[in-house]
């Protein structure tokens, strides 16, 4: 895809971004940000556009941040549940051959 020029408006200022993706998405990512600011700023009025752009790009990264660990979490909860299943299937099978419902080997 060819990169493309958006015109969007963050905190009554325009600013043209060249992106890849679709425009759509590039207003929705605008919004957030617009979104986010205006947030902050209603807590911290007398706050510099500065001030207020660095504390919602923490913001932003901490979001970030809790979204990835809590994929780890999610992925080593998986793996923990895989491995206790592998487990349980290596009793059964041992169980079955001490049983001699297998067989000789």
């Amino acid at each position: 895809m060819e990169p493309r020029r958006v015109k969007v408006r963050i905190l009554g200022e325009e600013y043209t971004i060249l992106g890849e993706t679709g425009e759509e998405y590039i207003y929705s990512l605008a919004d957030e940000v617009d979104r986010k600011l205006r947030e902050l700023g209603a807590g911290m009025p007398g706050a510099s556009k500065q001030k207020l752009a660095i504390l919602a790009a923490l913001n932003f990264a901490d979001e970030l941040n809790q979204i990835r660990e809590s994929k780890r979490e999610s992925i080593s909860q998986k793996e923990v549940a895989g491995t206790g299943e592998i487990e349980e299937k290596t009793r059964r099978l041992i169980t079955l051959l001490e049983e001699g419902i297998i067989g000789d080997l």
